[in-house]
């Protein structure tokens, strides 16, 4: 049975015509991401129509357990590239990011930015960690919260560095009970063919 305290969040776009409902509304892990890959399509999906891109964007991830989907005839599963490992579901009516799945992730968890679609759920885990720090421009706002900063993720060393905190050891586990509907991995493949954009790698997209 599922824990009275875990609430259901819904995650939708700006317009309002595509959402997801998560059985557990709860954020496990917050980052600040520099990689140029989250960069680049913020900014394509802004010039598409969504949300204006931050350089240093807020991640959140949660609990992969979609137990309600609206809208679903208006998304669609982008890859920036065809050698791409993240997959991202976009709302073709305003270009909201509902989510972001990632090998990695083994479907335990997604992706989400709040500050590109309404996430209705539980945001207050405080920021763990700056990552990808590599891409980040000199030109751009320095990161001032006092947290771990990671370069890069490139050596074992700098991997283990990052698992071994406190707020990451644990997030991406697989959760300690079944889950009531269907993992973000899933909703992707029922979506039909990823769109790959074939975006060249660190390049601009701003017209």
């Amino acid at each position: 049975m599922m824990n009275d305290n875990i609430k259901e969040a819904v995650i939708a776009c700006k317009c309002g015509s595509s959402a997801l409902t998560i059985a557990d509304g709860k954020a496990i892990l917050c980052f600040e991401c520099g990689c140029e890959d989250c960069r680049q399509a913020l900014h394509w999906g802004h010039k598409n129509g969504g949300v204006e891109a931050d350089p240093l964007p807020r991640i959140y991830y949660m609990r992969s357990d979609i137990v309600g989907i609206k809208g679903k005839a208006n998304m669609k599963a982008f890859k920036l590239r065809k050698d791409g490992r993240s997959t991202r579901i976009h709302c073709m009516k305003c270009y909201s990011v509902l989510g972001v799945d990632h090998p990695v992730y083994e479907s335990n968890v997604f992706l989400n930015f709040p500050k590109y679609c309404n996430n209705g759920g539980d945001l207050s885990t405080p920021l763990a960690a700056y990552i990808h720090m590599a891409d980040y421009s000199d030109d751009d706002p320095f990161p001032t919260e006092d947290v771990p900063l990671f370069v890069s993720i490139r050596f074992p060393q700098e991997r283990q560095r990052l698992l071994s905190l406190p707020e990451v050891e644990n997030a991406f586990k697989e959760p300690a009970e079944p889950i009531m509907g269907m993992t973000l991995t899933s909703l992707i493949e029922s979506l039909g063919p990823v769109t790959v954009l074939d975006l060249d790698k660190g390049g601009s997209v701003i017209a």
